[in-house]
């Protein structure tokens, strides 16, 4: 068998590349699940509309300009009017857990009044912190009202106008320091700027990973920015209390919309999409449309077996071929050449697509959001290695899989990692 010739060059595109070893959870196990060696039924993916940029890579817009400082005196309470919140965020957005947040859900809402001020909503008085959401509670009760929905605390935190942050698109560290002095696009007061707020609702569990507890929004002063977002969610123990706990009162008829907690799905699961699609997609994202050449998939099995098979033949001390039999898959190993949609943790797929245009390889990961849209996640480009280049999946593996032209050889192979801060990166061996 010839001697395989590492790829000319190497360039690294988009956001979520880096070239280290993988995540150090990439081999835990999640029991109580289903995993099959074949990835499980295939799925359809239909693509929609133009692939998001990376968070990482987006250009603040104009409308991202904090608002601190525009609160003015106004009612002690606040009417918000029914309608239609859509809760959460875009997958992939920094600080997003995808375990906690779900990804734009959309929620009708009755209308509600809400206390302009955390308890006890007089702005000549601190707010009250270090209790108990149970007495949280009763406190609202005796004054009236009710502790709000997470769902209401965050619909009045995103306004009208549905910003990430109360009163803007981006945060503005001068609300920390003033919290009375910034309010959402409703004219709620404090909203995520300086302190954590018990809610009435429940996180539901996730088997294996989240019990079940109290739904907590809001971030403390010297929280990260990402944090202050109002999507953000918390999952605590609702019989502690904290000096950086208060909560605030909500009064009328309480919304019974919840959020429904992700659960476990199959890890890896074929993806039937074709080239074209594929093609459409990557003409959609800046790093990648000006990739030459029509795309086409690598062939399965063939393709898939040529990539294990160059890995048996490596090269001797003296430059000879040096046929290592051993060489092969790990147990429970599949190696593929077909897009696969993967489920890292509950709440994310990511598409992962291999491909070629001319004498060009390349890996594409795409976060997958609702109305089956995607947002670019990472990608590598081998240039002027025309490959093939495969895919090797473990359903027992939940976080990482490995990509190969030569099956573990250094130089022509490496992981795809879903890390621990929720980012996909490419990494080479």
């Amino acid at each position: 068998m010839p001697t395989r010739t590492p790829a000319v060059a190497l360039i690294l595109l988009a956001a979520g590349i880096a070239g280290g070893a993988g995540c150090s959870r990439a081999e835990q196990r999640e029991p109580g699940e289903n995993h099959r060696a074949d990835g499980g039924a295939p799925q359809a993916p239909a693509p929609q509309g133009k692939v998001l940029e990376a968070a990482e890579n987006e250009s603040p817009a104009a409308s991202a300009t904090p608002r601190a400082g525009a609160a003015a005196a106004g009612p002690a309470r606040i009417e918000i009017p029914a309608g239609k919140l859509v809760a959460g965020s875009t997958p992939g957005d920094k600080g997003r857990d995808p375990t906690l947040e779900p990804a734009l859900l959309d929620v009708e809402l009755g209308g509600f009044t809400v206390d302009r001020t955390p308890y006890p909503n007089d702005p000549a008085q601190a707010p009250l912190t270090g209790v108990t959401r149970a007495r949280a509670s009763e406190l609202c009760q005796q004054a009236g009202g009710r502790l709000c929905t997470e769902l209401e605390w965050e619909r009045a935190c995103k306004g009208p106008e549905g910003t990430p942050y109360a009163g803007g698109a981006a945060w503005d560290p001068a609300c920390a320091k003033a919290p009375a002095s910034c309010a959402s696009g409703f004219g709620v007061v404090g909203m995520g700027a300086a302190l954590r707020e018990w809610t009435a609702s429940d996180i539901a569990p996730i088997e294996n990973l989240q019990p079940k507890a109290a739904a907590v929004r809001g971030a403390t002063a010297s929280a990260s920015a990402v944090d202050h977002r109002c999507a953000r969610r918390a999952a605590v123990d609702p019989a502690v209390s904290g000096d950086d706990i208060g909560f605030r009162c909500c009064h009328g008829a309480p919304n019974a919309a919840s959020i429904p907690s992700p659960q476990w799905q199959q890890t890896f699961r074929r993806a039937e999409i074709g080239p074209q699609q594929v093609a459409e997609l990557l003409a959609s994202v800046p790093q990648l449309r000006d990739l030459g050449g029509k795309i086409s998939f690598f062939k399965e099995p063939d393709d898939a077996n040529a990539v294990l098979s160059r890995g048996r033949t490596r090269l001797s001390p003296s430059g000879a071929a040096a046929s290592q039999p051993e060489a092969g898959l790990p147990p429970n190993t599949t190696l593929t050449t077909s897009p696969l949609l993967w489920n890292p943790v509950p709440g994310e797929e990511v598409l992962v697509v291999t491909g070629k245009a001319d004498d060009d390889a390349f890996i594409v990961a795409f976060l997958k959001l609702p109305g089956d849209r995607y947002r670019i996640a990472s990608s590598l480009l081998l240039k002027d290695d025309p490959g093939p280049l495969a895919l090797g999946f473990n359903g027992y593996v939940r976080r990482r899989l490995t990509w190969a032209t030569c099956w573990d050889c250094r130089g022509e192979s490496g992981n795809i990692t879903y890390r621990d801060d929720n980012r996909v990166v490419i990494t080479q061996k």
